[in-house]
């Protein structure tokens, strides 16, 4: 499956990293998500019906920046 890898910036903690895996996991077309706080990298990965917008959108939502 394809991925896409993002450096996001204010992720802090564990609990930091598991809040914005959620929020990812709950885009449209997301099968998995995984973050890493010590690194800042994001990694998701998709299928059918993936929008990255809306990946990003929801990483601001969660109160990071990609």
């Amino acid at each position: 499956m394809p991925q896409l890898k993002l450096d996001v910036t204010g992720m802090s903690s564990k609990d930091d990293a598991k809040n914005l895996v959620a929020k990812c996991e709950e885009v449209a077309g997301v099968k998995m998500a995984n973050a890493n706080f010590e690194t800042g990298v994001v990694v998701v990965t998709y299928g059918d019906g993936f929008d990255e917008g809306a990946v990003k959108a929801a990483i601001s939502a969660a109160g990071f920046q990609a």
